[in-house]
């Protein structure tokens, strides 16, 4: 009787003092004089951010409501959501070094299923793989690849032509795009040569598009994770674990093999691992492709150390490193493209007063249609009305916030707040890019290209991240969607439709997107 009184008491007190612990961890804001909305015990902020249908809005309402640096919640975990442009500056340059990495999932913080790539990799991982992909990106490099861009925005060309027939039809552009984008990476990525846009049912444009079209920290497995940690690698083994589980039971029942399918995610990386194979066993028989795949098969064999900032690093990619980048640079350079052109051109179609100058601009170029891959990219990235242009859409439509994230590794004071390993920052980038201080005087609400004539803060502008963590494949994204609009305006007059502002509601997953983008396109010479 006494012994199960004494473990019933034991029960109790370790339950009480662990609801007091994180009752505790819930006044850390508190502590700090740091305002924030009200949250749940247990699940923090999350309850509210799972039901919302737009992070970003969510997030912009709250800075509305709490300031330029408040706190939530991400279960028991602090996150400071910040538009305060000179605490970011130490958060992304100055003090990198205690912010170098991403937030993502925790079941992507175990990294035992050895596909970790630039995205998921921390501390000197990260370091060597992004001081080994950063020369891929290069101007030599992309000169390399330009004219691979061009042969897949000819073949959108050739079948806007088709659907148009000469007349005045009403198009949704954004399905073109995306079919564009995928070639692009195909082709670039990993040299298949696709036909996407008459090939509507290409399994890689299925299978990409599948991994964008759900939010998988929405996933119940995911959620679980994140609220409680410690299941965190029980659940990833489950999560990686899947696709063996696919093949042992199509093995010993075939006709499953129909009926189970593959996570799209896994199913692209089989697909990049064939080509690689395939690449490696004719390498020595046939004239080698300039594309990323190349450049990186050749980095992981070159076993090149530079002695930079007094310390080795090995440029090479390690053998089990090759395939996930490949796939993350096939699966970002997809929608995150694509949806650039779909808001360039609703701008385009809606401001026409623009789209003239922008072609007056490339009248007086001396680009035409005869333009190699090297000189198409020299007239593309020399277009300063273009560059202002591109730079003014990605002000006021970023593709994504969410990957902007930062989490503290080591404890640190920023502009007099005390930010404790562990904790996330969160960037309100919507705020930070119509905030009428750092983008007046014009109104930020209006399409003004030219405000960005005017020097800015250094993180006034932040679509593509910024400083050493930005994105790797920026040039790459804009070479595509310059080349892509200077070919395309060449072409055709961009009109609106009755169906323009209809389509253009936007919705928010991984990527923040409009529905469609529904244009007339008129036949003109240049």
């Amino acid at each position: 009787m006494l012994l199960t009184i004494a473990l019933i008491t034991i029960v109790v007190y370790l339950i009480t003092v662990c609801l007091w612990t994180i009752n505790n961890r819930y006044n850390y804001f508190k502590r700090l004089n740091i305002p924030g909305p009200p949250y749940h015990f247990f699940f923090g902020h999350y309850k509210t951010l799972w039901s919302t249908k737009s992070f970003s809005k969510q997030i912009q309402e709250w800075t509305r409501q709490y300031g330029s640096v408040y706190g939530l919640f991400m279960g028991r975990r602090p996150m400071y959501v910040v538009s305060d442009v000179d605490f970011l500056q130490e958060i992304y340059i100055k003090q990198f070094s205690s912010f170098h990495s991403r937030e993502i999932p925790r079941i992507f913080r175990i990294e035992t299923d050895g596909k970790i790539h630039l995205f998921r990799a921390t501390g000197e991982r990260w370091r060597r793989q992004r001081h080994v992909i950063n020369p891929t990106f290069s101007s030599a490099k992309l000169k390399l690849m330009s004219s691979l861009v061009n042969e897949c925005i000819e073949a959108m060309l050739n079948k806007i032509s088709q659907i148009t027939d000469g007349e005045q039809k009403e198009i949704n552009i954004y399905e073109l795009y995306k079919r564009l984008t995928m070639d692009v990476i195909c082709r670039c990525a990993f040299g298949i040569d696709t036909d996407m846009q008459n090939d509507i049912n290409n399994p890689y444009l299925q299978k990409t598009a599948a991994v964008f079209k759900t939010d998988i920290e929405q996933l119940l497995l995911f959620r679980m994770a994140n609220l409680i940690p410690f299941l965190a690698r029980p659940l990833h083994d489950i999560v990686f674990g899947l696709n063996d589980v696919r093949r042992i039971l199509v093995k010993l029942i075939p006709a499953l093999k129909n009926y189970v399918e593959q996570i799209p995610a896994l199913w692209l990386m089989n697909r990049v691992q064939d080509v690689v194979d395939l690449r490696i066993q004719s390498s020595s028989n046939s004239v080698k492709r300039m594309d990323l795949l190349q450049l990186m098969m050749e980095a992981t064999r070159d076993n090149v150390i530079d002695h930079a900032d007094d310390q080795s690093i090995s440029k090479t990619l390690q053998s089990n490193e090759l395939i996930p980048n490949i796939f993350l640079f096939m699966a970002a350079g997809y929608e995150t493209t694509s949806t650039a052109l779909a808001y360039s051109t609703y701008i385009l179609a809606t401001k026409q007063d623009i789209q003239e100058k922008l072609v007056e601009e490339i009248e007086n170029s001396n680009w035409n249609d005869n333009n190699n891959g090297e000189e198409a990219y020299d007239t593309a990235t020399n277009l300063s009305y273009l560059d202002l242009f591109v730079r003014e859409v990605f002000r006021m439509y970023p593709i994504t916030s969410k990957a902007m994230a930062r989490e503290c590794n080591t404890t640190t004071t920023v502009c007099g707040h005390i930010i404790e390993k562990g904790s996330v920052i969160q960037p309100d980038v919507f705020t930070i890019h119509y905030n009428p201080d750092l983008w007046g005087p014009e109104d930020p609400n209006i399409f003004y290209p030219e405000r960005h004539t005017v020097k800015r803060h250094p993180v006034a502008w932040m679509p593509f991240g910024i400083g050493p963590r930005n994105c790797v494949g920026m040039r790459f994204a804009l070479m595509e969607l310059k080349l892509c609009l200077i070919q395309l305006l060449c072409q055709y007059r961009i009109l609106p439709s009755d169906k323009t502002e209809e389509g253009f509601k936007q919705e928010e997953t991984v990527v923040i997107q409009p529905n469609a983008i529904f244009v007339k396109l008129e036949k003109r010479s240049i």
